[in-house]
């Protein structure tokens, strides 16, 4: 048998120690009470020194591509709505030429050294930066393959009708590697919410692809948007499709 890796003295849980032995590829031979069983010379043995042995964590929620983490301070000083948030962070990424390869791969190697092994990023996709900032993710998520796994998100954060040509960047984006089509507060951002919400089940159902919405619209008009959006639900037979 070729060698194996074997995690000794680990707690998992908090549990009694145990051993996890014969660890190759994705499959362990067995998990047993520590020291009843005794790895071959020629195997990896990893001491947990009664450390806890949990899985690996999952990030859910993230924006790999336009983190500043490690970079200098910048200093988001914007009005109070959101709209005015994503529009000036949108100019300041076209202005500093912000790269989202390198600033993606770095946030994702500090969640693999926390223990996070499986990533949902959102990557914005409008007009200004086209697909740029999703190649830069998408090269991170090639670089990191063998020890992470990555969810990546088309999101139009700027909106699909308030920007011609996102719908159709949206539509490359899915047809280029993006896993998940995103979506942000049809009313809010773009005034429409029947057509906007059209517009995400159709690029959707196209790709085959689930859907990742954002919906921060309070009170009357969030629950008259949720609406809408259980109609397409129903519609397009996307109840166990869509997220």
């Amino acid at each position: 048998m070729k060698p194996s890796v074997w995690i000794v003295n680990a707690r998992p849980f908090g549990n009694d120690a145990v051993d996890v032995c014969g660890v190759t590829g994705n499959t362990i031979e067995s998990i047993t009470p520590h020291g009843e069983r005794t790895p071959k010379e020629e195997d990896t043995v990893i001491d947990g020194a009664g450390a806890l042995l949990l899985p690996s964590f999952v990030e859910g929620h993230t924006h790999l591509d336009k983190t500043t983490c490690g970079m200098p301070w910048y200093r988001n000083a914007v009005g109070p709505r959101l709209i005015d948030r994503i529009e000036n962070e949108r100019r300041w990424r076209k202005q500093s030429g912000h790269d989202a390869a390198a600033a993606s791969r770095a946030l994702a190697l500090a969640f693999l050294r926390a223990g996070a092994t499986r990533i949902r990023t959102h990557v914005d996709i409008d007009t200004d930066a086209g697909l740029r900032h999703l190649e830069g993710v998408m090269q991170t998520r090639d670089a990191l393959a063998d020890v992470l796994d990555m969810q990546i998100i088309a999101f139009p954060q700027s909106g699909v009708m308030k920007r011609p040509g996102t719908r159709e960047l949206l539509d490359q984006a899915l047809a280029n590697g993006a896993d998940v089509l995103g979506a942000l507060d049809p009313a809010a951002i773009d005034g429409d919410p029947a057509a906007a919400l059209d517009i995400t089940f159709e690029l959707a159902t196209k790709h085959g692809k689930s859907i990742d919405i954002h919906l921060h619209e309070p009170g009357d008009l969030g629950a008259f948007t949720f609406d809408l959006l259980l109609d397409r639900v129903e519609a397009y037979a996307y109840q166990d499709a869509s997220s």
